[in-house]
């Protein structure tokens, strides 16, 4: 089977990526206008609950099975064989969790229906089957139908979401769309895995390492969901829900740009293990932490420097209170980067799950109790201080585990080039916002002029960073292209 470079499946799915930045960022000002900041708190609060459920069905499948395929991606008798194995653990959790949902919107009078049409998402968890693909390290698979579906998303809320009772319809197309994109993975299944008999399926072997890769999940759900379920029961408020999820939603959106890089990297550093490469793993690891503090510099001193432009025309005057949220929580782009790195790229693919988990449950237990104590005192902003300690108590506890291969020196050795330009952007380009006022256009004068500031600064300190990927990878491309012809 055909190698796909790092640097394409990186692209495939930065690509995909940026298509579920951008639907938002088309589909909120609508939304935030013609349902409102209640009927979307609500929403935010009841997905928060769904998620769940829908968790318990996922189980640590998307994650373990794209080891798993990672590991046998060059036999396809093997491969089949996982396949298979993991859709019937993912088909029985599915149907379990579904109708744990329903009973639930049945003993629960308020928001029941909202809680019946998840049940659809729960449903649509069943035929995910992106961890095959990206397991094979074919993400252009991945994105083309996942970005085609998402369009189709768009433009139905524009058409059919028309005012505040709606919120329903909203909840529906949502839950419809994730059951359709997943739907069209099976499209040439058969191409991808063959028939297999029944007799050789073993689904045993596989149910403890599922719960093994579990278990992170539900401590991840603590700190990632569980914020605005604790914000909904202690503050009552449901506008506060939502400010909390839209700054939590534009730190992490812009997050997806680097993260991206490490669902590509768990194929190829599972693949690269059972080759027994460590030597290419740790090349790896480093340019992967160089990329973190590259492009998270720029991103979370770039939200600093655009937010308290962007709110007011983007959101409306009723949502100020998410500019200083963001304020608080831009630090968590670079230490979920970092994170994520050691945790997802490294641990998992490298069989030391057990590490990962002990890191991340810490992590959840000290955000669950930060949260009993800030929220109640500072509201949405303690909320956003318990998820920034507890991610950098996640990062200090994966650094002590893998301190023999990467040390606390590489992780922090890139850091001060990139603050210092990632300062420098967001003083220049903050003074050009307080100039231009709050409007579309000296946002996107801000970007642009962010961006440009950032890469002049990385050309004059010749980034090698940039010129060894960015550059070389063009000039490689454009070899190619010139082969062909």
């Amino acid at each position: 089977m055909k190698k796909k470079s790092i640097t394409s499946n990186y692209i495939y799915n930065l690509i995909y990526q940026i298509v579920v930045v951008l639907i938002p960022l088309l589909t909120i000002p609508y939304l935030t206008r013609v349902l409102g900041s209640t009927e979307l708190g609500i929403y935010s609060y009841t997905y928060s609950i769904a998620t769940v459920f829908f968790l318990f069905a996922a189980l640590g499948i998307n994650t373990y099975g794209q080891r798993e395929i990672a590991y046998v991606q060059d036999d396809i008798g093997k491969r089949s064989k996982v396949f298979y194995e993991l859709f019937i653990i993912r088909t029985i959790a599915t149907i379990f969790s579904t109708l744990m949902l329903l009973i639930l919107s049945f003993l629960v009078s308020k928001y029941s229906l909202y809680y019946q049409i998840f049940t659809i998402y729960i449903i649509a968890n069943m035929f995910d089957i992106t961890w095959l693909y990206q397991g094979m390290e074919n993400f252009k698979n991945v994105a083309i139908r996942s970005v085609i579906v998402k369009i189709i998303y768009v433009i139905s809320i524009f058409i059919l979401v028309r005012n505040q009772n709606d919120i329903y319809i909203y909840v529906l197309l949502y839950s419809i769309t994730t059951l359709i994109t997943n739907l069209s993975f099976w499209i040439n299944i058969k191409k991808v895995v063959k028939p297999i008999n029944i007799e050789f399926v073993d689904i045993k072997k596989h149910i403890k390492p599922v719960l093994t890769f579990f278990i992170p999940q539900v401590a991840v759900l603590i700190y990632a969901v569980l914020d605005k379920t604790m914000l909904g029961i202690m503050i009552t408020k449901m506008d506060n829900v939502y400010f909390y999820e839209q700054a939590s939603y534009i730190d992490k959106t812009i997050l997806m740009l680097i993260t991206a890089i490490g669902t590509v990297m768990v194929s190829k550093i599972s693949y690269l293990f059972q080759k027994k490469d460590m030597r290419k793993i740790k090349e790896y690891m480093n340019s992967v932490i160089n990329f973190v503090w590259l492009l998270g510099s720029a991103l979370s001193f770039g939200v600093c420097s655009i937010i308290a432009n962007f709110v007011p025309w983007y959101y409306g005057g009723d949502c100020l209170p998410i500019i200083n949220l963001v304020y608080v929580m831009s630090p968590i782009i670079i230490l979920i980067g970092l994170t994520n790195v050691i945790g997802i790229q490294y641990l998992i693919p490298t069989k030391q799950q057990n590490k990962y988990i002990i890191a991340v449950v810490c992590g959840a237990i000290i955000n669950v109790m930060l949260n009993v104590v800030l929220i109640s005192t500072f509201g949405a902003i303690g909320a956003a201080i318990s998820s920034i300690i507890a991610e950098f108590s996640i990062l200090l506890i994966e650094l002590y585990y893998v301190r023999s291969i990467i040390t606390f020196m590489d992780v922090m050795k890139p850091s001060f080039k990139y603050i210092l330009f990632g300062t420098i952007t967001f003083i220049i380009t903050y003074s050009f916002g307080s100039l231009l006022g709050p409007t579309v256009y000296s946002t996107i004068i801000q970007i642009v002029i962010g961006f440009i500031v950032y890469v002049v600064l990385l050309l004059i300190s010749k980034d090698k960073f940039l010129y060894n990927n960015v550059f070389g990878y063009l000039k490689n491309k454009k070899a190619d292209d010139v082969k062909q012809l």
